[in-house]
């Protein structure tokens, strides 16, 4: 997966810039919606970053990252039949600031702004903020541990809380549990579990939650209106590293519990969807200097 929700580990202040352009893409094959039809989905997503040390003790970056989600709906009735949306585009502007307040704790925060619309609407329509922050608590050189929060403003002048647990635990020296990673535009806690074999490779099992919600067009069924996609996605995946800077990662997976929503401007509920277990695949690549 793309894009690190939240820090988790303590990372050293180093005194040099570091950047990094993260991309990658991801199909999900077509399942069925419960009132009738089909719904398959193609992601993709680039990222381009980078931090430098502020203070001995103080990271601080910025990121700007672009990417898109098409939706394919077949079938002629229920919520395809709706032909609700089609592809959407999303960009996104986040700042990181990483905290070494002494040995044991250390603070994270990724303030972020977002702009998520349907081809045809306007990104400005679509605009979000959010705040990702956690504290980590480093009980031994193999576990840190803490609380974290997100909080996002919605389309419809709302906001939206979750919990964050910020684990960074190494159970033996190939394998670790921390909190997970998201792809692109999604939002929300999850967890994932690394082994690592050697030096050139890692293999990932994780889970997490998922949030995608976009403006739609003036030219749909919804004029105006919100757009909203969740799932509970769970992903095997291999990186393969190539020395210091590259890495490719593969990994695949089945969404469960999805669901899609279509609101109008106003955030209303106009009608809804949920889908049956989607599998998924796709690739990221990763370059860091």
């Amino acid at each position: 997966m793309l894009a690190c929700a939240v820090p988790v580990a303590a990372q050293p202040a180093g005194d040099a810039w570091r950047v990094r352009f993260e991309s990658g893409a991801l199909h999900q094959w077509q399942t069925d919606l419960d009132t009738g039809g089909e719904v398959g989905v193609d992601a993709w997503s680039v990222l381009v970053g980078a931090d430098y040390p502020a203070l001995s003790d103080l990271r601080l970056g910025l990121s700007f990252g672009y990417g898109g989600r098409d939706y394919y709906f077949d079938g002629g009735s229920g919520f395809a039949g709706l032909r609700p949306w089609s592809n959407a585009r999303e960009a996104r502007l986040s700042g990181t600031a990483s905290w070494k307040a002494d040995e044991r704790w250390n603070l994270f925060a990724v303030p972020t702004l977002r702009w998520f619309a349907e081809d045809g609407a306007s990104l400005d329509d679509g605009q979000f903020g959010g705040l990702l922050a956690a504290a980590s608590y480093r009980v031994s050189d193999r576990l840190s541990i803490g609380p974290g929060f997100g909080v996002f403003s919605e389309l419809e002048d709302e906001t939206d809380w979750f919990p964050i647990l910020a684990l960074d635990w190494r159970l033996t020296d190939t394998l670790s549990l921390r909190t997970g990673r998201g792809f692109a535009a999604t939002r929300g806690p999850g967890l994932t579990l690394d082994w690592t074999p050697s030096e050139r490779w890692d293999v990932s099992l994780g889970a997490r939650y998922e949030k995608a919600r976009f403006r739609l067009d003036d030219d749909g069924i919804a004029a105006g209106g919100i757009g909203q996609d969740t799932s509970i996605p769970v992903f095997l995946g291999a990186t393969r590293h190539f020395g210091h800077h590259l890495s490719l990662s593969l990994f695949a997976g089945v969404e469960f519990d999805g669901e899609l929503r279509l609101e109008d401007a106003d955030g209303n509920l106009i009608d809804r969807s949920d889908y049956d277990t989607a599998p998924f695949g796709g690739a990221t690549l990763d370059l860091r200097f």
